[in-house]
């Protein structure tokens, strides 16, 4: 078997999680991921995702199993990570198509990645500004509505005060941790921006890739 614990955010933990999946897959061994529920990612694989085929999920490690790997990396960069197997419960779904339904399943949507990313990603010359989002949006003149995914209220707030009526799904409540969201908001943004008639991300942001990747097996 090969045991994992991935470290840092949400997107980080599913690219370890399905990267060393397909290398188990490979193997033909059990993949045993330690799942430790942090301020970075405050909540529990299952208790969001349907189970995957070949995959046991530990919140400690408790039997002290030897950790194969530790970190927020994918087995192999040049790995093609499959994410066809997350599949999101029937609730959380539920609660992603209701927020469809109200942009009448035809909509616009961005991934503002800001908080402590900006820095990272302005140091790499990746940084979405918002001006670059507004060109995206200003640009489709098709009057659709639109699905801001942040991390970041004021963002949120600044798109808000443009769009106005456009943006039609309020703001997550704030909880008092480094993520600003909870991981069910995080999941739902996901699939919303997923889902979306069009998708612009940020530069330098594995969850704006996670999306990207999903929108990919979506069109499938």
């Amino acid at each position: 078997m090969l045991v994992i614990e991935p470290i840092h955010g949400l997107s980080n933990y599913l690219r370890v999680v399905f990267s060393y999946y397909k290398k188990a897959c490979e193997l033909n061994e059990e993949l045993i991921v330690i799942w430790s529920v942090t301020s970075e990612c405050n909540g529990f694989f299952l208790d969001y995702f349907e189970p995957v085929k070949n995959i046991t999920f530990k919140k400690e490690n408790t039997d002290k199993l030897k950790i194969n790997y530790k970190g927020c990396y994918s087995y192999n960069e040049n790995y093609n990570i499959d994410y066809s197997m997350l599949k999101p419960l029937i609730k959380i779904k539920n609660i992603i198509v209701s927020k469809m339904n109200i942009l009448n399943n035809d909509y616009n949507a961005i991934h503002v990645r800001r908080t402590d990313h900006s820095n990272l990603a302005k140091k790499k010359n990746k940084y979405t500004s918002d001006e670059m989002f507004f060109d995206f949006l200003d640009k489709k003149k098709d009057n659709k509505c639109i699905y801001i995914a942040t991390d970041n209220k004021i963002t949120y707030n600044e798109f808000k005060d443009k769009y106005k009526d456009k943006i039609k799904i309020i703001y997550h409540n704030e909880i008092n941790e480094i993520r600003k969201t909870s991981l069910l908001d995080a999941i739902t943004d996901i699939y919303m921006c997923v889902y979306a008639t069009s998708f612009m991300g940020s530069g330098y942001s594995s969850y704006s890739k996670l999306i990207t990747l999903l929108r990919e097996i979506n069109k499938k």
